[in-house]
């Protein structure tokens, strides 16, 4: 019984040389056979058949006897390809582990700078997730606009601004004139308040270097938009405008 193309080609596709496929094939049919028989049987030039022998049995698909000559014998071919699998297996997890290595010390030395630094989000939760994460990383200065579409968060950062103030953050809000005074009188606590009667959008920046910008309502059933960054000339933009409208005349002392 010969062996079809196409399982010489799978064979082959496993990591087989064309030798050793021949190699294998005789000594399924012949038994145990010296590397003088497998040369012959197989049609394999004899300067070349103990190459593909000794690869086999490398591969755990056939066991020699040694002797004079050696004496090589097939091993079942479920138990040979069990034996490449679970060799593929070794390999696969050995180059992977190589690779990872290697990769992740690339991906963790690029540092913060590298990572995508300009992010647009919708919708309030999401929003007001990031502003949350932008006052637990505050460690020196917090700028802060506020327009009156920004009132309703005032009592779900009043927890993160009293921890800013004991950390011992200088925190600076502007905001409109028709604050409400209990709103006022709540982050008073721990901010200076101006205002001013135009609002030009609202937004935080923390220690100018990193930004929540809102954007107003968005496409999606009006959702509301905003850009966070931590791009360092973003952020030091904002605190510049923030600061020239905090000294304008037109901003008072609440």
């Amino acid at each position: 019984m010969s062996l079809s193309e196409r399982a010489e080609a799978s064979l082959e596709a496993l990591g087989l040389t064309g030798s050793e496929v021949k190699a294998y094939i005789a000594l399924l049919r012949g038994g145990s056979m010296t590397a003088s028989d497998v040369s012959r049987e197989a049609r394999i030039p004899y300067s070349k058949v103990y190459d593909a022998l000794e690869s086999l049995h490398g591969r755990g698909w056939v066991e020699e006897q040694k002797g004079r000559p050696i004496v090589y014998t097939a091993k079942p071919p479920d138990a040979a390809l069990e034996e490449l699998r679970a060799r593929h297996e070794t390999e696969r997890k050995e180059r992977e582990q190589v690779a990872l290595d290697e990769l992740m010390g690339i991906y963790v030395s690029r540092g913060e700078q590298e990572k995508p630094d300009i992010w647009i989000m919708r919708g309030t939760n999401e929003i007001l997730s990031r502003v949350k994460n932008l006052l637990l990383n505050c460690r020196a200065e917090l700028l802060i606009a506020l327009p009156p579409q920004l009132f309703s968060i005032t009592d779900r950062i009043d927890p993160l601004m009293a921890a800013l103030k004991e950390k011992g953050v200088r925190s600076l809000i502007l905001t409109s004139p028709v604050i409400p005074p209990e709103a006022a009188a709540q982050l008073g606590r721990y901010a200076e308040i101006r205002t001013r009667q135009t609002m030009y959008g609202g937004g935080l920046v923390s220690d100018s270097r990193e930004v929540v910008l809102l954007l107003g309502g968005g496409e999606q059933g009006g959702l509301p938009l905003a850009i966070w960054a931590s791009h360092h000339g973003l952020a030091s933009f904002a605190k510049d405008y923030f600061e020239f409208l905090w000294n304008s005349p037109e901003t008072l002392k609440l």
